[in-house]
């Protein structure tokens, strides 16, 4: 090796070495779901079947396929042609469905896997990035072990679901967001508008992200005391594209009603019982969540419990206010489901939660008082915007 070659191996070694223990820790993860856990969900059969369909397959043709391969994993009960393809919570759910057309046409259903297999790399890596940018490598390779050895969400994101898909859309629409606030431009908020409505009909989770957008809008407005704020347009452009993609999903998929699915869930008769019904809904699905993140997934938890102390700690930063809007929305959309889901529902907003826990740990490692480095900014409480 030359003198040359040598400086610069010693120059990115740590990033080469960061890099490494992170893809380790995503194969580990990875191969430790598929040889304990079925990639197959029963969700997993609509989108293959409207990944069939794309390809040229008649509705029944695809019903019985998946069937068949779904029959491999010893289900024998999956939804019948018409509530595979015309059920109103899933037909818009179309972009995953296209984009594995071309690995299921040349894997067959296990092209599905293969395709969630790709996009749950691409996240691991935009996540890894945008960590390592803000934070640098050695809390973003502490966030990025936990994200990639915890159980719930390495199934989540590598099984046959749209989870994935939607977490690395919302990551991707942060970052576009960060660099408008760095430079602001026309087409990165076009970016964001477009990345919300493709998330829109990849999960209809989109009220996440404009939620964190809000937070950050609103509760920075508050903390800075200043109506001016690098979030609105931001927050403006994709708050419209959300609630744009819900309205038009609503007119042509209308035979789902969230607001039936909440009152079905809480037993309530009508809309005002169910809402009284929230509390008690809230507390069991609270409950049941931190059971199951106790029996199966610690790591999860303590993930999440750090998040909530950045939450607290740096209660100033846009990191804090992004993860407030998010969880919110959050936990609409898990209450008026009803559903104790172990995190599921929170996916789409994994880089908010991953953002904040990257603070945290960063702080750590910051010199103590009397040292050479000192962070007057933060140690002060001024707001940072990005």
């Amino acid at each position: 090796m030359t003198t040359a070659s040598a400086s610069r191996w010693r120059g990115h070694s740590a990033s080469i070495l960061a890099w490494a223990i992170v893809l380790v820790g995503f194969v580990v993860g990875y191969v430790s779901m598929v040889r304990t856990r079925p990639l197959y969900a029963p969700d997993s059969a609509h989108y293959l079947a409207k990944a069939f369909w794309f390809l040229g397959a008649s509705p029944q043709e695809a019903h019985d396929r998946v069937a068949a391969f779904a029959a491999g994993y010893g289900i024998t009960e999956i939804p019948g042609v018409e509530r595979m393809f015309e059920w109103g919570l899933v037909q818009p759910r179309v972009v995953l469905s296209a984009i594995a057309t071309p690995f299921v046409a040349a894997f067959g259903p296990i092209g599905l896997a293969v395709t969630t297999a790709f996009i749950s790399l691409a996240l691991i890596i935009v996540l890894t990035v945008l960590l390592m940018r803000r934070v640098g490598n050695v809390p973003a390779v502490a966030v990025m072990l936990m994200v990639t050895t915890s159980a719930y969400l390495v199934f989540y994101n590598g099984a046959m679901l749209t989870e994935s898909l939607s977490a690395l859309l919302t990551a991707l629409t942060l970052m576009a967001a960060w660099r408008y606030i760095r430079q602001p431009r026309a087409w990165l908020l076009v970016v964001m508008g477009a990345l919300t409505v493709t998330s829109a009909f990849t999960r209809q989770a989109t009220l996440i992200v404009a939620g964190a957008f809000l937070g950050a809008w609103l509760f920075g407005m508050l903390v800075s005391r200043s109506w001016r704020s690098p979030w609105m347009w931001p927050a403006v452009v994709v708050t419209g594209a959300s609630l744009g993609s819900q309205v038009l999903q609503a007119i042509l998929f209308p035979s789902f009603s969230q607001a039936d699915q909440f009152i079905k869930q809480t037993g309530a008769e009508t809309l005002g019982g169910a809402i009284l019904a929230i509390p008690r809904m809230a507390l069991k699905i609270l409950a049941t969540d931190v059971y199951n993140y106790l029996a199966n997934d610690p790591v999860l938890l303590v993930f999440i419990l750090v998040s909530l102390a950045g939450i607290v700690l740096f209660w100033r930063r846009s990191e804090a206010h992004l993860l407030v809007g998010a969880i919110l929305a959050i936990s609409l959309y898990n209450i008026t489901n009803g559903t104790p889901t172990a995190f599921r529902y929170a996916i789409p907003g994994l880089v908010f939660y991953v953002a904040m826990v990257g603070i945290v740990i960063r702080s750590v490692a910051k010199p103590q008082r009397g040292s050479q480095e000192v962070d007057l900014s933060e140690q002060r409480g001024a707001y940072v915007a990005g």
